[in-house]
């Protein structure tokens, strides 16, 4: 650290409050007159303060444990939270806003973590003169400002790459040529069906550990058009009470993440929340058939949608008619979206990474600032 600086505890430059647990907002409401953060377990200690704009506040416990907010207006902080009031002459809100955002704060407990009041004003940070202050919080907030604008930007272009892509791929089926003919899935496969996982308990384990790759909604969900990994395998007692389908098959969700597609890259089993398609080639190509339901997808969760646990089932796709063109043309058409599909990766690659260099940026511009360096 420079010098000049010194090494006090937050009890020492703030009052540290506890927020009014008298009051039952439930939802945090950052610059209102109200500050607070749902979770469960507050344990009843009260402070009926009212706090001026600017004053550092802390989640205090639950999901956003650790999370500091500086509400823009004057507020009174309810439960869950601690308020870190500066004392005069000592330091300023926003200064201690940056600083403990750049700080691993104490917490305790594991599955519902909690930051003590004790703890917090036992906590030592580092501290420059009050100009000091005010000079490293300028340049910090110049700077902030202009990294908010180009995430924004990165994040916009994140956005329109993959807008574009949905775009064009909607316009593929809703604007067709001749010869497109409506028919089901069952039409266009030489198989069609659901998967099987016969035994119950379905988690015994002697259906587990083998060399069979078993396939599970989170898989598909998770992969991009192709099924390369899986979570999971059956031994021969699995296989025995499942099916394995070929590479090539169309899987589709029909419970808990419903109507997502993808296709084997291997053999695999899969239970029966999930149908699969395998295609006949003389009706359609399999990355046509893959590309068509991502277009419906939408239409077809909606039809899943009303109960505790959306799901559709086998009749959902039984009786659900879908275009299809010739196979060159289907094939042509894959081609296209392929290409595309492969630019608007690179893309989100490049915006993801952009967006990953700006959060860098940030962070080191923060350890730079309470180190002495800025």
């Amino acid at each position: 650290m420079k010098n000049r600086w010194e090494t006090k505890t937050l009890g020492q430059i703030c009052a540290v409050d506890w927020g009014n647990t008298d009051l039952t907002k439930s939802a945090y409401v950052e610059g209102g007159k109200f500050l607070a953060v749902s979770a469960a377990g507050c344990d009843g200690r009260i402070g009926h303060k009212e706090h001026a704009k600017h004053t550092p506040v802390l989640s205090a416990i639950g999901a956003q444990c650790g999370r500091m907010f500086l509400p823009e207006e004057d507020f009174t902080a309810i439960k869950n939270t601690i308020t870190l009031t500066p004392r005069d002459g000592v330091c300023t809100g926003r200064f201690l806003y940056q600083l403990l955002t750049h700080v691993e704060l104490p917490k305790r407990g594991a599955a519902q973590p909690f930051i003590a009041k004790g703890d917090i004003q036992k906590f030592a940070v580092p501290v420059p003169p009050l100009a000091e202050q005010q000079r490293i919080v300028g340049v910090l907030d110049e700077a902030f400002a202009g990294l908010a604008t180009a995430q924004a930007n990165a994040e916009k272009n994140l956005q329109n790459a993959r807008a574009l892509f949905e775009s064009h791929l909607q316009s593929v089926f809703t604007q067709r040529g001749k010869g497109w003919k409506q028919k089901t899935l069952e039409e266009i496969a030489t198989t069609f069906g659901r998967g099987k996982s016969k035994h119950r308990p379905r988690n015994a384990p002697q259906l587990y550990g083998g060399k069979y790759p078993f396939i599970q909604t989170g898989d598909i969900r998770n992969a991009d058009h192709f099924i390369t990994e899986y979570s999971q395998t059956y031994s021969e007692a699995g296989l025995a009470q499942s099916k394995l389908w070929p590479k090539g098959t169309i899987c589709i969700t029909i419970a808990a993440n419903i109507a997502e597609t993808a296709i084997l890259t291997f053999e695999a089993c899969f239970p029966d929340s999930v149908i699969g398609v395998v295609a006949n080639p003389d009706e359609a190509d399999i990355g046509f058939i893959e590309y068509l339901l991502q277009s419906f997808k939408v239409r077809i969760q909606a039809m899943g949608k009303g109960s505790a646990q959306a799901n559709i089932n086998m009749g959902t796709f039984e009786n659900e008619r879908f275009p299809f063109p010739p196979v060159t043309e289907q094939k042509k058409i894959v081609a296209k979206l392929d290409a595309l599909a492969t630019e608007t990766q690179r893309l989100a690659r490049l915006y993801e990474q952009k967006l990953a260099a700006l959060a860098a940026l940030k962070k080191s511009l923060l350890h730079q600032a309470f180190t002495g360096q800025l």
